[in-house]
């Protein structure tokens, strides 16, 4: 199996490194289907000593401590957080830069996520954009030798992203290993806002992510969005949370500024969105999936929000495709 380290460092954005393990955990799930033991991805969670890496948000993660040495070739690599203030962040920086270079060679892939200090920077750098869709850019010292992040990829270097693009690049990655055809399938499947590359920007009536100011918000609309066929009351909801019914509503509208029905609403047509886009699927499998009691149900919800029926939806997302790919 192909090994994924995320390090986590203090400070980490919990909500991309949620979003990362549910692209993997789904993709390992579709291949599981196909009985290929080895092609799944065993995602580690990793810290300089290991043990609980508080986030962001206050949320702490257990971990595991990195492996001095990595073994085999074929390891990917993603970092988010910084290594802390002062002269014991300093130290701890260090310590990761001669971590990266002992094992850079045991490192196909590379990323980070906030981590300044671990960077390459001052006048020496230089940031060199490559051609070719989605290629990162890389990161080069001149008149040095390479960087512990540029040697760790070959000829890609580091990539470098934004907050909110953790499920993007757990895509990307995947599409390397496995074809545009079975990460697009994947995408498909997966909640929560996606890039350009994976869909074409959606219109939505008000915004259910990202971000949510709450850990538990994030954490909430991940599992609406794996249990659609359900029923989704506000009661259901509030045992998921583990808070009362009146509570939880007061709770979930102060952080999105939606009652939770119209959350579960929104989530519900967000993906169908995708799926239309996504796939060939009928209008009455798609409507099943999403929870909605008939294909009637749906093209009703699409009526009143988007002002369009899924059909006409699915007709004006395949046109500004090909008009994107002329």
């Amino acid at each position: 199996m192909h090994k994924v380290w995320l390090l986590l460092l203090p400070g980490f954005l919990l909500l991309d490194v949620v979003r990362m393990l549910a692209v993997f955990k789904a993709a390992n799930a579709s291949l599981r289907r196909t009985r290929d033991k080895l092609a799944g991805y065993d995602v580690r969670l990793a810290s300089a000593a290991g043990g609980p890496t508080l986030s962001s948000s206050g949320v702490a993660l257990s971990t595991s401590a990195l492996p001095c040495r990595l073994a085999g070739r074929a390891s990917s690599l993603f970092i988010s957080g910084e290594p802390g203030p002062g002269t014991a962040g300093a130290a701890g920086a260090q310590r990761l830069r001669e971590w990266l270079s002992r094992n850079r060679r045991h490192l196909s892939r590379c990323a980070v996520l906030g981590a300044r200090a671990l960077r390459p920077h001052g006048p020496d750098v230089r940031v060199v954009q490559q051609q070719g869709r989605g290629t990162p850019p890389a990161l080069r010292r001149r008149g040095q030798g390479p960087h512990p992040f540029t040697a760790c990829t070959r000829t890609r270097g580091w990539r470098v992203i934004e907050p909110g693009q953790g499920a993007d690049l757990a895509l990307s990655w995947i599409e390397e290993d496995r074809g545009a055809a079975f990460v697009e399938t994947l995408a498909a499947r997966m909640p929560g806002p996606r890039g350009r590359r994976y869909g074409l920007p959606r219109r939505r009536c008000r915004p259910v992510e990202p971000p949510a100011p709450d850990a538990r918000i994030s954490a909430l609309h991940l599992w609406i969005a794996t249990h659609l066929q359900e029923k989704l009351s506000v009661a259901r909801l509030a045992q998921e949370v583990h808070m009362s019914t009146r509570s939880f509503a007061r709770f979930y509208e102060r952080a999105t500024g939606l009652s939770p029905g119209r959350g579960v609403q929104q989530i519900r047509l967000d993906t169908a969105r995708r799926l239309l886009e996504t796939s060939t699927r009928p209008l009455k499998a798609i409507a099943a999936q999403c929870g909605y009691g008939s294909q009637e149900v749906m093209r009703r919800a699409f009526v009143r929000d988007l002002q369009m029926t899924p059909r006409d939806y699915r007709r004006r997302h395949a046109t500004m495709k090909a008009a994107g790919a002329a």
